[in-house]
């Protein structure tokens, strides 16, 4: 399975879920972002909102929408790999440094994503 390692990866691995479309950069979205049915899944994170202090070079992070007790959880297990910066606080999300995660959770955070947004008969079309 490929890694999801970049934004274009998450992508890629977002629009082969039911209803998930990509919308093409602009406005709070320079680099796009994937909704179902107008509602958020994910988009990149980055520069002074979106990264931490100890961000490496041409590292990329992605904003993953996350209900509150998931979102806590995560932040709780692995501060390093999911986080929210001030900007951030009060969103329903987390941000995932794509370098560090771990390939089945995030794979798995990106379904549960996918799943908060989607309607019923798309995750049924998705888990029959």
């Amino acid at each position: 399975m490929d890694r999801l390692r970049t934004w274009d990866d998450v992508q890629g691995f977002l629009a082969a879920l039911p209803g998930a479309e990509f919308h093409s950069p602009g406005g709070h979205f320079p680099r796009g972002v994937i909704k179902v049915r107008g509602k958020v899944v994910s988009y990149p994170a980055g520069g002074e909102r979106g990264s931490p202090p100890d961000a490496v070079a041409g590292e990329e992070f992605v904003f993953v929408k996350a209900g509150p007790d998931e979102k806590a959880a995560l932040l709780d297990q692995d501060p390093v790999t999911f986080f929210v910066t001030p900007h951030y606080a009060g969103s329903p999300g987390v941000i995932v440094r794509l370098r560090t995660a771990d390939q089945a959770q995030l794979r798995e955070l990106l379904v549960d994503a996918w799943r908060l947004v989607a309607p019923v008969s798309l995750v049924r079309e998705y888990e029959p």
